[in-house]
């Protein structure tokens, strides 16, 4: 499955949705896929308590910090 993502200004994967934060789903994956699937059931199937709090406590990131944060990843991964 694919949506397009306003963060990013592309169509991503779900899996990419799931994954992008250090192995925990993004932040506005509830508003993303509210209309195609029952996300926060998924949600609470999927990961704990604990993971869940990382993700939608305290403020979000700004774009650029998103930006810079994917870069980064990217380069480790061509290393």
């Amino acid at each position: 499955m694919e949506i397009y993502c306003s963060q990013l200004g592309m169509l991503v994967e779900f899996s990419y949705c799931i994954s992008m934060n250090e192995n925990l789903p993004c932040r506005n994956i509830p508003g993303c896929w509210k209309d195609r699937m029952d996300i926060i059931k998924f949600l609470k199937d999927n990961y704990s308590v604990e993971d869940l709090k990382k993700v939608f406590e305290g403020p979000p990131k700004t774009r650029l910090q998103r930006i810079v944060e994917t870069i980064e990843k990217e380069n480790k991964t061509e290393e």
